[in-house]
């Protein structure tokens, strides 16, 4: 990893990873049955990240950038089949996003935050090289599990006096993420006909928290909702 120091507040990185998840043995009863292997072998990912750090207008507004690429090898796949669950491996995987965040405190009772990740994660089209089983064949081409492409956050926390020793805040939160694919087959194996029950639509959630304190006596009281619209 390096650094780069534009000013004392703005500060620049570059760095590469490479790290993997240790291989093994599927310890379902029935994962060695009619002969099959039920060994799968060590996960491994080279990580490649650039991104910016700074603290802005005298401290009141904090923005982080990172960009990365993540590639993966025998990117481990756990799979529910309807009888058994089996562990196999894929032998190429991407993740490549930008990531954005940011904190505002425009006064000293009122603090802003929001991010953005901006998300490909997904199998390449020759995902399985040499291997020629359906279970990752089928996989090529396909967004990996429970990535939406695009998560937004948006939050808002105001702090204030009451009496004495007494204080309150407001705390909201809006959270937007994308359609994502939710089961490990994109299609029904059998019939490679597209799986019905594979894609969650979109959501937005808006959430929030209203409080009393004393900080003097160290305690609170707090009412909270998540998904206020639903």
């Amino acid at each position: 990893k390096v650094g780069y120091e534009i000013a004392p507040s703005v500060s620049t990185y570059a760095s590469f990873t490479h790290g993997y998840k240790s291989g093994g043995f599927n310890l379902d009863s029935t994962a060695a049955s009619g002969g099959a292997d039920p060994s799968f072998l060590s996960e491994e990912v080279d990580s490649y990240e650039i991104g910016l750090k700074s603290k802005l207008l005298d401290n009141r507004l904090t923005l982080n950038v990172a960009g990365f690429i993540q590639e993966f090898e025998n990117f481990q796949v756990l799979e529910f089949t309807g009888a058994q669950f089996t562990t196999f491996n894929v032998p190429k995987a991407n993740s490549n996003g930008v990531e954005i965040e940011a904190v505002a405190r425009p006064t000293d009772a009122l603090t802003l935050n929001g991010a953005l990740t901006l998300l490909d994660a997904s199998y390449p089209d020759d995902c399985a090289g040499d291997n020629t089983t359906l279970n990752v064949t089928s996989l090529c081409g396909n967004d990996l599990t429970n990535a939406p492409g695009t998560v937004g956050i948006l939050g808002a926390n105001y702090e204030g006096n009451l009496t004495g020793d007494f204080g309150f805040f407001l705390n909201g939160q809006l959270r937007y993420e994308s359609d994502r694919r939710t089961s490990t087959q994109a299609v029904v194996l059998a019939t490679q006909a597209p799986n019905p029950f594979d894609i969650q639509e979109s959501t937005t959630k808006i959430n929030g928290r209203i409080g009393l304190t004393n900080e003097d006596d160290g305690y609170a009281l707090e009412f909270w909702a998540t998904n206020l619209t639903n």
